[in-house]
């Protein structure tokens, strides 16, 4: 502690001593004091003491534990009730180890005995007494972050989980209705855009699921095959030019496809990167998907010339809820989870996943793959 406060100013005190005498040799003691400054506020009874540090900033209490208006440990939480954030040093005419530790349970950060404090004693106490409390809230303040993040995630994990029977029960009888059921044609477009919303709502939960996945269970469990990379893209590729029939998509493929990954992650991981590239590009456009071989693995890459990511997103680009491009396109389909999916995906498969954007040269995502899972990945 040195001889001002954070903010340039002398520590605010506020000493709850009843006995005239206490009180000014323990203010003597800290004006004595030359490596600290202290502005004293006296009071005499805990009623006023709480009175005051409900109305005025105070950096530290100095407590009697005999006051004309409360007796023993009973002043502790009292004064913690009226500001839990204020450090507190106990004040007490009786030397009782046990009393201090109970003091200490209790919310104090230390316990003085009067009569054996001494100018040098009294400051470290308030160093100690201060920083402590400084620790305590941090740690306070973490662990309700912690805990808040942990209840959105479950919370967000069952909502998956729940919606997801009668959604599948919306998307089966929709499908038995187009495929069996006698409909004219405005009734056949009406089941079809149930059938087509129920897929996109599907998408999201399974987004969500994903997502609960990776920050409570620690990433994604892989179940990797020997995989031939060429095969799944081709089938990503061909199931967008189904969805968006007026695209124009380019698939190059070289080198050797083959690895150890788990497919239908993979596939999930193009699938998004190749959907974002058509939802943010002209419909008059190309979309261009490539992979060639790469030492030790292999490298794909989706381009679209759509308007470029801003720069100040692309740092956070692959944090959860944050759409890429959301300037770009007025589409605003899905919760932003798609790109941290996928950076999730190429992780857990021990990969890279990056981007670049400028006017000139489009939007590319490219991601490097390792073939065969790597000796440190399989130890964890």
């Amino acid at each position: 502690m040195s001889d001002r406060s954070v903010d340039g100013r002398p520590l605010r005190l506020l000493l709850v001593e009843d006995n005239a005498g206490d009180a000014r040799l323990l203010q003597e003691e800290l004006r004595e004091i030359a490596t600290a400054r202290f502005d004293v506020l006296h009071v005499e009874r805990l009623a006023d003491a709480v009175h005051v540090l409900g109305s005025a900033s105070v950096d530290a209490v100095l407590l009697d534990l005999s006051l004309p208006d409360g007796q023993g440990l009973a002043n502790i939480p009292r004064l913690l009730n009226a500001a839990p954030s204020v450090p507190l040093v106990v004040l007490t005419g009786t030397d009782d180890e046990q009393l201090a530790v109970q003091a200490v349970h209790e919310g104090a950060q230390d316990y003085l005995v009067k009569g054996q404090v001494t100018g040098a004693l009294l400051v470290r106490a308030l160093r100690y007494a201060i920083e402590r409390k400084r620790v305590e809230e941090g740690l306070k303040r973490e662990e309700a972050a912690r805990q808040t993040a942990v209840f959105r995630e479950q919370f967000l994990g069952v909502l998956g989980h729940d919606l997801r029977n009668p959604l599948q029960a919306i998307s089966g009888n929709a499908a038995l209705l187009l495929r069996y059921g006698v409909l004219a044609e405005p009734q056949r477009k009406a089941v079809n855009r149930i059938s087509i919303s129920a897929d996109r709502m599907a998408r999201m939960i399974n987004d969500l699921l994903d997502f609960t996945r990776t920050r409570l269970g620690g990433g994604y469990p892989l179940t990797r095959a020997r995989v031939n990379l060429h095969d799944v893209l081709r089938q990503v590729v061909e199931e967008l030019e189904v969805a968006h029939p007026m695209r124009r998509f380019e698939l190059t493929l070289s080198g050797k496809g083959w690895g150890e990954w788990d497919a239908d992650r993979i596939a999930q991981a193009a699938s998004n990167l190749v959907g974002n590239a058509v939802q943010y590009s002209p419909e008059d456009t190309s979309v261009s998907v490539s992979v060639r071989d790469e030492e030790g693995g292999v490298r794909m890459e989706v381009h679209n010339w759509g308007l470029p990511i801003p720069q100040e997103r692309l740092p956070h680009i692959f944090d959860p809820f944050v759409r890429a491009q959301d300037m770009r396109s007025a589409q605003r389909n899905g919760l932003g989870l798609g790109l941290y999916i996928t950076h999730e995906i190429v992780r857990a498969h021990g990969g890279l996943l990056q981007v670049t954007s400028t006017p000139e040269e489009g939007t590319r995502f490219w991601l490097c793959l390792p073939r065969f899972e790597k000796p440190d990945m399989l130890s964890r």
